[in-house]
């Protein structure tokens, strides 16, 4: 009888631990999301919710803007709530800031908080705070590491989302499948793959603002570098640079703006998300890593990666 009855109380144990969490970390019971130990409320989405639809139904309708679902809304709000706090995290790692002046002044270029939220997600108070100092860090985040920054990487284009998502699956199991997958594609067009390509930021600015650029060595990622071209990327990380020299010469490239800096600095967020362990309630969807957003659900990730599986010695 003993036995049996510590059997039960060894099993109420392990699921007072379960429920717990081990003890670790903060709980998903009543969290938006997680990242790392840092908990969103399910309560700061609601309430931001509300907030959004009172101002919505209490302001002008701006013209030629649809109005926003309920889900899609939530979604944005925790998007935007978690790029906020990892783009914190990585700015003070960086040593990176943004003066309260500067936010002011943007504010006043934009005819101020009111003027600036309309139709936004966001109020007065946290379009400035919030959504205009993340966008000025990772301006500033792009700036110190845009002639810094490069990759190099294998590749190939392919025509499908599933296709390009099963390839670089294999390609991660076995990355020698890479060289098949780049001869074939180079087949039907020699410049639809190619092998040891090098790029640095400055050489193409739009190329840095992809996931390409945002993850580490020994990553497969798929993506679609031109949304209007029907085409994915697939793309094996080789070797990622935060030192590397910046060319000399003309790169042929378009000087890089403040929003193409501002890009740049996102994928470096990303490089930092990537290292912390985020985690979204189910009801709102699945991280979406080289979206840097909330996707709805697995099949809905606008790109993929997956790191190389560590190979068996023969």
């Amino acid at each position: 009888m003993r036995t049996v009855q510590r059997r039960f109380t060894l099993v109420g144990v392990a699921v007072a631990l379960l429920v717990a969490g081990c003890g670790s970390g903060p709980s998903q019971v009543g969290s938006a999301a997680i990242i790392g130990d840092t908990a969103i409320p399910l309560e700061f989405v609601q309430q931001r919710l509300d907030d959004y639809l009172d101002r919505r139904a209490e302001g002008p309708a701006l013209q030629g803007q649809p109005e926003m679902g309920l889900a899609d809304a939530a979604r944005n709000i925790l998007t935007y709530k978690i790029q906020h706090e990892l783009t914190l995290q990585l700015a003070q790692q960086e040593g990176v800031s943004v003066s309260d002046e500067t936010l002011t002044e943007a504010m006043e270029r934009l005819g101020g908080g009111e003027a600036a939220s309309a139709g936004t997600l966001f109020d007065a108070t946290t379009i400035r705070d919030e959504r205009a100092r993340d966008q000025y860090l990772q301006l500033e985040l792009g700036r110190k590491y845009f002639e810094k920054l490069s990759v190099t990487f294998d590749y190939f284009f392919t025509k499908s989302t599933e296709e390009a998502r099963d390839k670089a699956d294999e390609v991660a199991k076995d990355p020698a499948k890479m060289a098949e997958f780049i001869r074939a594609a180079q087949q039907e067009d020699r410049q639809a793959g190619g092998t040891g390509e090098s790029v640095h930021a400055v050489q193409s600015p739009g190329l840095a603002a992809t996931p390409l650029f945002g993850v580490p060595a020994n990553t497969v990622v798929a993506f679609p570098p031109d949304p209007d071209s029907g085409l994915w990327m697939v793309a094996l990380v080789k070797e990622r640079e935060t030192d590397a020299e910046a060319p000399e010469g003309d790169t042929g490239a378009e000087p890089a703006t403040p929003d193409a800096l501002a890009k740049v600095g996102l994928r470096l967020v990303q490089f930092h998300a990537d290292r912390q362990d985020i985690r979204v309630n189910p009801r709102y969807g699945v991280w979406d890593s080289s979206q840097m957003a909330v996707a709805p659900s697995e099949g809905q990730r606008a790109g993929y990666q997956v790191a190389v599986r560590p190979q068996r010695a023969s």
